[in-house]
């Protein structure tokens, strides 16, 4: 994947503690988007093929706070009565078998009075820990379900990550959480057919549900087959993406866009 950057006009990468900057990191490709903290709006992003892209000249030099999806990922939702110290990595092992090397962690997800158990692979996150040693961790599970409740007003909402060899999609209505979860993914026809049963679920009907989709490996012929098949399927774009859109496919960076709600 080639690399690029864009901003808007009014960014400034040497304002002090001005930025919250999200961090992706992907399989193949790292991104960063620097949020303006006054506004919350994204100022400026970036993109390449490796950790090459976090000494970008726009980078943001100063920023407030640093966070950053690693993926692949490895997560499950707990509620926090089912809890306890030190049953982590039980919870996930129930889930995936075998795990990673990498350090077991939790984020609360308050929204659902329940943690996000995950783990991400050691080296990319030790890349990142290297580059900004303050950084937090967040788990793509946790971002998803809470932009997805957040843009989940009226209508049931599907919200998609399409990553390199699978699919994790969030389903909420009126700011509840319908379902959460991940698929294998090979293939177009794979992702339409786990969109379709993560509606079907959830008792969501195709005419009746908006499609948000996004992702680092969403491909054209990916929108093209979910737009044939679901009428309200549209891009993830974040809501406060100013303007026009500053890259045709912004929302490929939809697991870096959506990480401040989950810090601020």
């Amino acid at each position: 994947m080639e690399g690029g950057s864009r901003r808007v006009t009014s960014y400034d990468p040497t304002s002090d503690r001005g930025h919250h900057l999200a961090i992706l990191v992907g399989q193949g490709v790292v991104a960063w988007v620097a949020h303006d903290l006054r506004t919350s709006a994204p100022g400026a992003l970036a993109w390449g093929a490796d950790m090459a892209i976090l000494e970008h000249a726009t980078l943001p030099k100063h920023p407030r706070s640093v966070s950053f999806v690693s993926l692949p990922e490895w997560s499950t939702l707990v509620p926090d009565g089912a809890l306890y110290p030190g049953d982590e990595e039980q919870h996930l092992a129930l889930i995936h078998g075998e795990l990673p090397a990498g350090q077991v962690r939790d984020e609360p997800v308050r929204t659902l009075g329940a943690s996000c158990i995950y783990v991400h692979e050691e080296l990319a996150e030790r890349q990142v820990l290297e580059r900004f040693p303050n950084a937090r961790a967040l788990p793509l599970q946790a971002v998803l379900v809470q932009s997805a409740q957040q843009r989940s007003n009226g209508r049931p909402l599907v919200l998609v990550h399409r990553g390199a060899d699978r699919v994790d999609i969030a389903v909420a209505h009126d700011q509840e959480l319908l379902l959460s979860n991940s698929y294998p993914a090979r293939t177009p026809e794979d992702l339409l057919y786990f969109c379709l049963l993560a509606m079907e679920r959830c008792g969501c009907s195709p005419e009746d549900t908006l499609l948000h989709c996004g992702g680092t490996h969403l491909t054209g012929i990916e929108r093209d087959l979910l737009q044939r098949y679901l009428p309200h399927m549209a891009s993830a774009n974040p809501f406060r993406w100013p303007g026009a859109a500053l890259h045709e496919h912004a929302d490929r960076w939809l697991a870096a866009m959506d990480q401040l709600a989950c810090v601020s």
